[in-house]
Order: C-alpha cells, then sequence, then structure tokens
C-alpha cells in the first residue's frame, strides 16, 4: 500500500541528510502517516527500531538500513535508490521497469523501496516506486542559451537515468545526444573513439564520480578549455582537474577548496557574468 511505501521509505531515510530528497522522503512520510504524527521521540519510528544503517553512496545509488520490529525482534533490511539499482536488487521486475519509463517520459524522477523476505537477509522483495518532481532550475534554459551565444558549449553530466536526461536536455532547449556514462569506459572502444563521442554528446547519463574526472581529461587532450560546476565532496578531483572549477551555492567544504571560482547565489547564472567579466579584462589588457 502507499503507507508501506511511504513508511519503508522513511525507515531507509537518513534522519539529518541535508539532501533534498531524503528531506522529500520524511516530510511526505510524516505529513502521511499517523504512525509518525504525535510521537514522542522524533528520531524514533514506533514498533521498530533501525540497528543499522548506510546512508546513500553515489557509486551504489542506494541507502540501506537493517531494522529490528519490537513486539517480535524480527530484523529485516530496508533498501532505497535509483530504480535501475533497486530493480536488479530485486531480481528485475518488467512492470517496475515499464512505470518508471512512463513516469521519466512525463518527466518525474522515480526511487525505488525494497525491502528483504522474512527470514532471509540477502533476498530482496520490490515494495514500490516514490516519484519525485525535480524540475530545472527556473534559470537553467537562459543560462545555457546565453553560454552558447557567447561560444561556449555547455554538456550535461548526470547521476539520473539516461531517459531522464533526454527529458530534462529538451526542456532546457539543448539536444538530446545524451550517452551512458558506460561509454566513457568502454573497452571495445579505442581512446580515440571515446574522446570523439565525448566531444559530440551533450551529456551524460548514469555517471559515477570518477566518469566526471574522466570527460574533463577527455576534453582537454583534444585541446579545449574545461570548466566544471560541481558541490560533492566526489566532485572535487573533477574540479581540480578542470580549467575552470566551479563550485555552486551550497557546496561542501571539499568543493569549495578544489574549485578555482565559488558561487554565492544559487543556481547558474553567475557563470554568465563570469564569462563577461573576464572577457572585458582580457580585452582591457589587451
Amino acid at each position: 500500500s502507499k503507507d508501506d511505501i511511504l513508511l519503508y521509505s522513511y525507515l531507509s531515510a537518513e534522519p539529518g541528510a541535508n539532501d533534498p530528497i531524503e528531506s522529500a522522503v520524511r516530510y511526505a512520510a510524516e505529513t502521511d502517516l499517523d504512525v509518525l504524527k504525535n510521537r514522542p521521540n522524533k528520531h524514533e519510528v514506533p514498533g521498530f527500531k533501525v540497528t543499522g544503517f548506510v546512508p546513500f553512496n553515489p557509486n551504489t545509488k542506494m541507502s540501506t538500513a537493517t531494522v529490528v520490529v519490537n513486539e517480535t525482534n524480527e530484523v529485516f533490511r530496508v533498501a532505497k535508490g535509483a530504480p535501475q539499482v533497486i530493480i536488479k536488487l530485486v531480481g528485475g521486475n518488467d512492470d517496475a521497469v515499464h512505470a518508471v519509463n512512463s513516469l521519466a517520459a512525463r518527466g518525474l524522477r522515480a526511487l525505488g523501496v525494497a525491502r528483504t523476505i522474512p527470514g532471509d537477509l540477502e533476498r530482496y522483495e520490490l515494495v514500490g516506486m516514490i516519484t519525485l518532481l525535480d524540475p530545472p532550475r527556473p534559470d537553467s534554459a537562459e543560462t545555457i542559451k546565453r553560454c552558447n551565444g557567447y561560444g561556449v558549449e555547455v554538456k550535461m553530466i548526470t547521476g539520473d537515468q539516461l531517459i531522464i536526461a533526454k527529458e530534462v536536455a529538451q526542456r532546457l532547449g539543448m539536444n538530446r545526444v545524451i550517452l551512458d556514462a558506460g561509454h566513457l569506459v568502454d573497452p571495445s572502444k579505442s581512446e580515440e573513439d571515446i574522446t570523439k563521442n565525448c566531444e559530440r554528446a551533450d551529456g551524460f547519463a548514469q555517471v559515477i564520480p570518477e566518469h566526471k574526472y574522466r570527460v574533463v581529461e577527455l576534453l582537454q587532450k583534444r585541446g579545449l578549455l574545461v570548466g566544471m560546476t560541481g558541490d560533492g565532496v566526489n566532485d572535487a578531483p573533477a574540479l581540480k582537474k578542470a580549467n575552470v572549477g566551479i563550485a555552486v551555492h551550497g557546496c561542501t567544504d571539499a568543493a569549495r577548496s578544489a574549485a578555482d571560482i565559488v558561487l554565492l547565489a544559487p543556481g547558474l547564472s553567475t557563470i554568465v557574468d563570469g564569462i563577461t567579466t573576464s572577457r572585458a579584462i582580457f580585452q582591457r589588457m589587451r
């Protein structure tokens, strides 16, 4: 039921995380589930005790919690994460794949929730999907258009699924030539072919942190100057490697120290101000 999905996703949400997805999941469960409304301790779920927690990791793309049922002492695990990861975890589910694709076509992200079957902590069954609307920032399309006008080519790099990346690219007025990140490390292709693909693509989907560094590296080998935006600890190597590393508003200290430019305003429109200012300075020097 809807309540099951909300309860299990709440159990596998990180309590203190400042992550927008975790906040959305916690808020949805707390406003909808009676069991979570009038509890004396905000950190506990009545009837359950979370004994272990593995937070979300960009490489595994999921978070897991080990939970004990107080009445029966039964132990089970819950997992929440990217739909393709959760579907693989439960051993495949065609209905779920179909649901995720039809949601993505409407621009909705899905989050999979699974729990282990009674008596076995290794075998998971699917509980269901949560849908999230994660629209591009209102200024993004305009920023990309202005960058293109200045001769700066913009590529989108995202951990999201390919089908969602294409949908977002279309909304931002970009072309839909988005590749799966697997193309960046394909052993059957030559370095030259991979570099060409990287140069031509409008973006990459389902990336893990190492892929970001790889994109910067390949484009630089082509003699291109690369600016890279990022906010997390795992973006730091790519920010450092880029010719101009740009840490966005609200980023971690690691990203800030690796970057050349730190944005203090939300969104990316400030980057265009950086381009115009630097070009003005360069003209005056000449």
